[in-house]
């Protein structure tokens, strides 16, 4: 049963995956259009289309971060984890997609302290690696869980790059950007990449730190 359903999960999130590279395909050349004719709000729905359209463009537009999400559950699932704690991880991992594109300003002050919090976590974690260095230490579920958390952010952060920079909010084509109006769309989508890295980072400091066992060592 528990293999029948990490099976079943593993494909619908592979699918999602599949539809988020190809998807594209179908719903930007709909997305650039309603830009060129001025019709797209700021939250980038294309308008004056069919609710179809619209259901496809939401679909396509969480299609990786639900992709991942049960590919995530999936593999999860197959391990010794808990029951409480598989639930846990899974209203976790809806919470975030619910919240996952919400507005969001960027002023600058947010991204001098995540850039202070990250670059403190980063060495710390540098040090941890290096003090375990001579392999006295082994690994706990309890850390395990953690990192797959730092990995899920460090995962979502990778792909909000994409949007970010390229057809969403244009960031590498400014005059895009500029002639479509992006700008808080681009500010928003930076300060979701930099709180999902921040978030990564913390949950891969925390799996350092959590109290590890001694490892077994032979004669």
């Amino acid at each position: 049963m528990r293999n029948t359903a990490r099976n079943l999960l593993l494909a619908l999130g592979a699918a999602f995956v599949a539809y988020a590279i190809f998807g594209r395909y179908l719903v930007l050349p709909g997305y650039l259009e309603s830009l060129e004719r001025g019709s797209a709000p700021a939250g980038g729905l294309p308008a004056d289309v069919s609710p179809w359209k619209i259901a496809r463009y939401l679909l396509w537009a969480y299609a990786f971060k639900l992709g991942i999400y049960f590919i995530a559950l999936g593999a999860l699932s197959a391990t010794a984890m808990k029951g409480k704690t598989l639930a846990l991880y899974g209203s976790a991992g809806l919470f975030y997609i619910g919240v996952a594109y919400m507005p969001l300003p960027g002023p600058s002050a947010l991204f001098g302290i995540g850039g202070a919090v990250m670059t403190v976590a980063i060495i710390l974690i540098f040090l941890r690696v290096a003090a375990a260095r001579d392999g006295s230490e082994a690994e706990t579920p309890a850390r395990l869980d953690l990192r797959f958390a730092a990995y899920f952010f460090f995962a979502m952060a990778t792909y909000n790059l994409c949007p970010l920079l390229g057809t969403r909010c244009f960031a590498l084509s400014p005059e895009l950007m500029i002639k479509y109006d992006l700008q808080a769309d681009a500010a928003s989508f930076a300060s979701h990449v930099l709180i999902e890295l921040v978030l990564g980072w913390l949950f891969l400091l925390a799996s350092h730190f959590l109290k590890a066992k001694k490892a077994a060592t032979g004669n």
